[in-house]
Parts: C-alpha cells; sequence; structure tokens
C-alpha cells in the first residue's frame, strides 16, 4: 500500500473508536476511508477486529446504561441478517451491494425524519423492529453500514444519551463477533489483516477514550443533527460513487 493508504487507514481507526464513544452514525466515514485505502470486498473484513476492539472500549465505559428490553428484541433478526447477507456474499461473484445500502439508509433518514411522537409507538411494533433487526445485520455483515439504521432507530425509542450508546455499544460488540467467523470463512479477515489492526489499536483507543471525554459536551439537538447529517452524506457518498 501507498503511504496515503496508511493514513486513510489511521483515520478510519480513530473515527471507530471517536464514534464508538459518542457520536454515532459518523462511523460510516471510516467505512468509506478503509474502502479507500483498500478497495474491493477484503476491506470490511479490515474494519471488523478494529470494530471489534472499539466496540469493546465502549461497553467498558457505558456497560451500565444498556436497555437490554430493546438490545434482546434486536439480537435475533440481526443474526438472521448476518446469515443471509454471509450466504449471499459467498455465493455472489459479481454486485454492488453499496449502492442498495445507500438507499436503504437514506429511506431510513426519510422515516427518522417523518415520524412524529405520535407515531412513535409503531416504530415500538415487532415486525419493524425485525425488519430493522434484519437490515442492521445485513447491512453490517457486507459493508459494516449499520451503524446509520440502528442509530434512527434508537432516536425514535426516546433515550437518553448513556442508554443510546450502551445499547448500540452492546449491540454491535455482540454482532460484530458473531460476524467474525462468517468473515474468516469468506477469507476477508486474515492474519495478515489481523497484523495491520494491531499496529492501529492504540489509534483506536485514543479515538475512544477522545470520545468519551467530549460526549458530554454534546446537547441532544446536536447530537441527533451529526447522527443525521453524517447518514445524508454517506448515503450519497454510497450511491453516487
Amino acid at each position: 500500500m501507498d503511504p496515503l493508504a496508511y493514513l486513510y487507514i489511521g483515520l478510519a481507526a480513530f473515527l471507530v473508536g471517536f464514534t464508538k464513544t459518542s457520536v454515532g452514525g459518523v462511523g460510516i466515514l471510516a467505512v468509506l476511508l478503509m474502502a479507500l485505502a483498500i478497495p474491493g470486498p477484503s476491506s470490511p473484513g479490515v474494519l471488523l477486529p478494529m470494530l471489534i476492539a472499539a466496540d469493546v472500549m465502549a461497553v467498558f465505559y457505558y456497560r451500565r446504561a444498556c436497555q437490554w428490553r430493546i438490545l434482546l428484541s434486536l439480537i435475533p433478526p440481526a443474526i438472521l441478517g448476518v446469515a443471509m447477507a454471509w450466504w449471499f456474499l459467498s455465493t455472489t461473484s459479481e454486485y454492488n451491494f453499496s449502492k442498495l445500502i445507500g438507499w436503504v439508509i437514506l429511506t431510513m433518514l426519510a422515516l427518522d425524519i417523518l415520524i412524529t411522537d405520535g407515531l412513535r409507538a409503531m416504530v415500538r411494533g415487532k415486525t419493524l423492529t425485525s425488519i430493522i433487526g434484519a437490515m442492521a445485520g445485513a447491512a453490517s455483515m457486507i459493508a459494516n453500514a449499520a451503524g446509520p439504521i440502528f442509530g434512527i432507530y434508537l432516536l425514535q425509542m426516546g433515550l437518553n444519551k448513556s442508554e443510546f450508546i450502551g445499547t448500540r455499544s452492546w449491540f454491535f460488540l455482540l454482532i460484530n463477533i458473531a460476524k467474525l467467523p462468517f468473515a474468516i470463512g469468506l477469507g476477508i479477515t486474515t492474519s495478515q489483516s489481523l497484523t495491520l489492526n494491531l499496529y492501529y489499536l492504540p489509534v483506536i483507543l485514543l479515538g475512544a477514550y477522545l470520545g468519551k471525554q467530549l460526549i458530554s459536551y454534546i446537547n441532544l439537538n446536536l447530537f441527533k443533527l451529526l447522527i443525521r447529517a453524517a447518514v445524508l452524506a454517506a448515503a450519497a457518498r454510497l450511491i453516487l460513487g
């Protein structure tokens, strides 16, 4: 890889750590940076162990804030989504899933804007919860791009910042660990990529620490605005890229 690729990976590692302990949604930028550094299907496999390391840090900081009722309703369909995406990746040689993810993200952003407090009960319905869980699992397995979808869903549940981050952290730690055997089986996470991950571990930890320190200075309205802006930018990049 050229020096610029290593810079992209370093920025992605920092963002992975930062977003896991602070503002969710901006982590999609790490996906884009990693794709620039390592084009092709290997990119998500290299990013996956970084995500797990950052998830561990986030769970350490927010381990008591998880809303387990919400989490447990989402895990089964998310695992199903992971398995379906693995089957798709292992049986399809030619595909462009990035644009599909982009459109899915835009759809969820539209729902986020259109759903009012009076319609919040609909978001809590079992059917929609299953759909969101499966979509998050599939998007996560294919491109590590489930953050915006999951973030939009949690925002409609009326959680405070700590509950939001705690529930999100536990969800992605469990899902990313579940994805690891599939990624190894597909050959996108290898011993070489794990070695590369170790070099960037300090950068991930620094990002996670700074994210935890800064989250207390972010008000909820700005919190939502940053997520929506990151979702829109990322979706446009996926669709137009």
